[in-house]
């Protein structure tokens, strides 16, 4: 797949700021979710072509450990933090008025012998094309184990946590459901979740015990789960991470169009040589990636509106350091 850039946006860089997140709207509206550490608070910036509008996130509660999930559901750019257990909303015509929702029930907590784990948010929300929306949430460490469902009515202003998704297994979230005894299987880590055409898509790795993306691990596997959770079909499958010993292993992020998995390998010394690859999940079609060099070290991040996102600056799914925006669109 060949790329030809259409618009390169202009991005102020500055001290104190640690990306988040960016997001390619339907309209072509690039968002953009960082924290500012000199004023500590959450901004929303909204790329609009040569305009640059910015939202401060305010009287909105969230851990500082976790920051907020940014996310997008049916024309809505949202986030959420499980440490409030609400979510805003915003429009594109209405920036800095946001859609307050409190969610009518809590996530249980994980229930380990003699101690408690409260289930926490992770900074990448999954992706949707419909009023559900799968969460990745955290018990404790660095990488979700878990999702959660949540559907949100904007009509009415409410929201509620339908189903909690763990590796081969769902379970019903219900007003009486307090605690959730941990799983008897071992947990592997959901790096992102789709929801498209009432179907969950993940995108998982094995042993997470063995360490992050390391080699050695049991697999790298995007599956297809059917409705109590279990893997229906496995779409792809990157194998065993253990390839002769040579490093391997690769993060996936589902596009907002939900057209596409974007596959982008840990290290560059691995068989794809630090290329990243995207999956065509409705052809299931394995595409190459060709970037002019003039965008060398950009990275693919999303894609809307048959137009796609890139960065710079981004290693492991961790933004470091940013100085350039671009979008393109398939020459394909």
């Amino acid at each position: 797949m060949e790329f030809e850039l259409i618009q390169n946006l202009d991005i102020t860089v500055k001290d104190n700021i640690q990306y988040h997140r960016l997001m390619l709207t339907q309209s072509g509206t690039v968002a953009t979710f960082y924290s500012d550490d000199a004023d500590e608070c959450y901004y929303l910036d909204w790329y609009t072509g040569s305009e640059v509008v910015q939202t401060k996130i305010q009287d909105f509660t969230y851990d500082v450990f976790d920051p907020p999930a940014l996310f997008q559901c049916q024309g809505y750019v949202g986030i959420f933090a499980s440490a409030g257990n609400a979510l805003c909303l915003f429009t594109e015509n209405r920036k800095n008025e946001p859609i307050r929702i409190s969610i009518s029930n809590e996530l249980p907590v994980i229930q380990y012998p003699g101690f408690d784990k409260e289930l926490t948010n992770y900074v990448y929300a999954g992706s949707t094309d419909s009023d559900v929306i799968p969460f990745l949430l955290k018990e404790g460490g660095l990488l979700p184990v878990y999702f959660a469902q949540l559907k949100i009515d904007v009509a009415e202003g409410s929201a509620k946590w339908i189903k909690l998704n763990y590796w081969g297994d769902s379970q019903e979230i219900t007003a009486y459901m307090a605690v959730l005894e941990k799983p008897a299987k071992k947990p592997f880590t959901i790096l992102h979740a789709l929801n498209k055409n009432d179907w969950t898509y993940i995108f998982g790795i094995g042993d997470r015990d063995g360490g992050y993306l390391k080699y050695g691990m049991d697999y790298s596997d995007l599956c297809l789960l059917d409705e109590g959770g279990k893997v229906k079909e496995k779409i792809f499958s990157l194998g065993p991470l253990n390839k002769g010993g040579k490093k391997g292993g690769k993060e996936c992020l589902f596009t907002s169009s939900g057209h596409y998995a974007i596959l982008t390998p840990v290290f560059n010394a691995d068989d794809w040589k630090g290329q990243q690859r995207i999956l065509d999940i409705g052809q299931q079609q394995l595409l190459d990636v060709q970037l002019p060099k003039t965008l060398a070290g950009y990275q693919i991040v999303d894609h809307n509106n048959d137009c796609f996102l890139l960065i710079n600056g981004m290693r492991n799914q961790i933004i470091t350091d940013i100085s350039g925006i671009i979008i393109a669109k398939s020459l394909s």
